[in-house]
């Protein structure tokens, strides 16, 4: 083979390899990028339904039943959330009235609490505390003076006391400390750090389909279930992102914990 001959089948041998090297990477990559967006579809799914079951629950708190309009229990039980942050004495037996209808329903003691750590979003957060101690002297019952630390947000109290005899010294000093709160802020579809201010409707439509999750009632039983019993939608021409149902709720109990 002479050299030209030589020259042109290694160029040949190149790009087909380089042509190989990239299907490759297409064929490795192009899937693994299609099963994160399925597993995400399917978390921020599974979050919505469980949110959707959150709702109907607090919604059966207030009322003793639950409600096949989701989007009416949404209404009364983000109104009654806002009635307590007005009114921390809106408890007990009270009447709502929502787009021209009336509820009658009973607030409980710490429906606000248990609101917020199922919505709100917990967090921990590191605050700077400056204290002061002051060192007083005090008399014993025997007589004796004594050497006294108090924090200064207490000093009235010890200037009161008919033992007290002098302040001695004041010292400051600054310390760290960890505290843990929940957010009344809501993670918006596909964002985690996108936030609004309450659950709102789109939590009811699936992500992926924009169907609503199905809501079935029996007695006072109630069950949340995916729109979706089988998806399939292309992707690149060769590949396409496909699932089944995200699974259900059934009173509490969540299928994918099974």
């Amino acid at each position: 083979m002479d050299k030209k001959k030589q020259k042109f089948f290694n160029d040949y041998l190149e790009i087909i390899t380089f042509v190989i090297f990239l299907i490759m990477l297409v064929v490795i990559y192009v899937p693994s990028t299609i099963w994160q967006e399925e597993d995400a579809y399917k978390n921020e799914s599974r979050f919505r339904m469980q949110n959707v079951y959150s709702v109907e629950n607090f919604y059966n708190i207030l009322t003793g039943e639950y409600e096949q309009d989701g989007l009416k229990a949404l209404r009364l039980v983000n109104a009654v959330r806002d009635s307590l942050t007005a009114d921390s004495l809106f408890l007990g037996e009270q009447s709502v009235k929502l787009s021209g209808e009336e509820f009658l329903i009973d607030v409980p003691k710490g429906f606000d609490v248990e609101y917020d750590t199922t919505f709100g979003l917990r967090r921990v957060a590191k605050e700077t505390v400056v204290d002061t101690t002051v060192t007083v002297l005090m008399l014993t019952e025997d007589g004796a003076e004594d050497t006294v630390y108090v924090q200064k947000r207490n000093l009235k109290e010890t200037l009161s006391d008919p033992l007290f005899l002098n302040v001695v010294s004041e010292n400051t000093f600054e310390r760290i400390e960890t505290v843990s709160y929940f957010d009344r802020r809501f993670r918006k579809e596909r964002d985690p750090y996108d936030f609004i201010s309450l659950p709102d409707s789109s939590q009811f439509n699936c992500p992926l389909t924009g169907d609503p999750y199905i809501i079935e009632i029996s007695e006072n039983s109630i069950r949340v279930s995916s729109p979706i019993r089988s998806y399939r939608e292309n992707r690149y021409g060769f590949f396409s992102l496909k699932t089944r149902s995200h699974g259900y709720i059934i009173d509490g109990t969540r299928s994918w914990d099974n």
